[in-house]
C-alpha cells in the first residue's frame, strides 16, 4: 500500500442534536445536503453539479434520543469550510422547512481525524485477523452498467472503496484491478442481517440495504491489513452512490478508536 497519506488526512464533524419526534423523516439527510448547498460558495455548488466530484460525504445517526448531523471532509478544502461552517458558535441549529421536525438544536459537536499515521499503522502492523463486522448506518447502493444495485456484492463494494480512495488521495478514479481481482477472489460474505429500503431523493427514490454485514478475508496478511485499512477509510468517505446524499453510511464493529482515528471534543 503506497504512502499517499504523508500529512494528509481526513476529519468527520458530529454534531449532535436534540430529537423531538419519535421518528425524523428518511429524508433528512437530503434536507441537510441542501441546508449544506446553501451555505456553500454558489461557483462550489455548481463546480460539483458540474463534475460530480463532491469531495465530502454525510449523513443521519438516528439514536432514540438524538440525531447525530454527520459531515467528512474529503480535502483540505472542505475542511476549512466544514471548520468555518460547522464549528461556528454561531450555529445553533439546524432549520428545514420541509422536514417534520423544522428544528433541530445542536447539543454537542464531536471531531474525529483519521490521519496517514493510522492508515499506515493499520496496514503495516495492524494483524487483522480476516473478519470485518459492519454496521450499514444508511442504505447502500452500488451504479453499475447505468443501473443501481442493492445486493452486498464483494467486487461492487471494494471497488467503490478503492475509487474514493484514489480520488481523495490521487484525484484519479483509476484503481488496481488485479488487487480488485485478488480481492473478489480471497474476500466473501459470510453473515447479514440485511433489509432493503427505499431512499427518497426529491420526488424519486433508490433502493438500498441497511443493517449488519460480515465479510471475512482468507488472503494473504497484506491483503487482510489493507481491506482493515479500506474500511475505516470507508468509514468517512461511505460506500457506494449518493453519498453526498447521506447514503451509503458504515461503521466497523469491535474496532479499537487508533485503528479508526482519533476523537476529540
Amino acid at each position: 500500500m503506497p504512502n499517499y497519506w504523508e500529512e494528509r488526512y481526513l476529519k468527520q464533524y458530529v454534531l449532535t442534536c436534540a430529537k423531538t419526534i419519535p421518528r425524523t423523516d428518511r429524508k433528512l439527510a437530503v434536507f441537510l445536503n441542501g441546508w449544506l448547498m446553501e451555505h456553500l460558495d454558489s461557483d462550489l455548488v455548481e463546480r460539483f453539479h458540474q463534475t460530480g466530484d463532491n469531495p465530502f460525504s454525510i449523513y443521519i445517526d438516528e439514536q432514540p434520543t438524538m440525531v447525530n448531523m454527520v459531515f467528512n471532509a474529503l480535502d483540505i478544502e472542505m475542511e476549512t469550510i466544514f471548520d468555518e461552517l460547522l464549528l461556528n458558535p454561531n450555529l445553533q441549529k439546524f432549520e428545514f422547512v420541509s422536514a417534520t421536525q423544522k428544528e433541530f438544536v445542536i447539543l454537542n459537536r464531536t471531531v474525529r481525524i483519521l490521519t496517514e499515521k493510522d492508515l499506515s499503522r493499520q496496514f503495516y502492523q495492524g494483524g487483522a485477523e480476516g473478519w470485518y463486522d459492519l454496521k450499514i448506518i444508511s442504505p447502500i447502493t452500488f451504479k453499475s452498467q447505468g443501473y443501481y444495485q442493492f445486493m452486498p456484492d464483494v467486487r461492487l463494494f471494494f471497488q467503490s472503496l478503492m475509487r474514493k480512495y484514489n480520488q481523495a488521495i490521487e484525484k484519479s478514479e483509476q484503481i488496481d484491478i488485479d488487487l480488485l481481482d485478488e480481492i473478489c477472489k480471497k474476500t466473501q460474505v459470510v453473515s447479514y442481517r440485511l433489509r432493503t429500503q427505499r431512499y427518497f431523493i426529491h420526488s424519486g427514490f433508490v433502493t438500498g440495504f441497511l443493517g449488519n454485514l460480515t465479510f471475512r478475508c482468507h488472503g494473504s496478511q497484506t491483503l487482510k491489513d489493507y481491506l482493515g485499512a479500506m474500511l475505516s477509510f470507508g468509514e468517512f468517505s461511505g460506500v457506494g452512490a449518493k453519498t453526498s446524499l447521506g447514503m451509503g453510511a458504515i461503521k466497523l464493529k469491535n474496532q479499537k478508536e487508533e485503528n479508526n482515528g482519533k476523537a476529540k471534543s
